[in-house]
């Protein structure tokens, strides 16, 4: 269901993150069917973090890291998964819980990110790009 308003915010967007934001609305629909996922309301809430972590990186009250893995081989991702989680195991044998549970913050989203790298990939169909 596709509102004006949507259409309006997806003119800006490419055909690839108009399909990844597609690929999104339909994750978080079937993970909560009770919430109404639209375009806007991922526009609102991306709006929301982009100001708030402008706060956070300016106040420093958050460490913000970015880095590309565009040059990355796959056997790469792994090794570096790999030295991640001794890192991470090495912190709860001897370091006190609070750097462990930090540790574990910084580490978690960048694990999960390279965990969804390592899964057997698709197939692409390339449209001309």
């Amino acid at each position: 269901m596709s509102t004006e308003k949507d259409s309006m915010l997806r003119v800006r967007l490419t055909k690839m993150q108009s399909d990844e934001l597609d690929a999104i609305i339909g994750e978080l629909q079937a993970q909560m069917p009770e919430a109404s996922v639209t375009t806007s309301s991922i526009a609102r809430y991306a709006l929301e973090k982009y100001v708030s972590d402008h706060i956070a990186k300016r106040d420093g009250t958050k460490i913000f890291i970015e880095i590309s893995t565009a040059d990355a081989t796959d056997e790469d991702i792994k090794n570096l998964y790999g030295l991640l989680s001794k890192l991470f195991d090495e912190t709860k044998e001897n370091y006190s819980p609070m750097v462990h549970y930090m540790v574990g913050e910084i580490l978690e989203p960048v694990m999960m990110k390279m965990a969804s790298h390592m899964k057997p990939k698709k197939p692409e169909v390339r449209d001309g790009e």
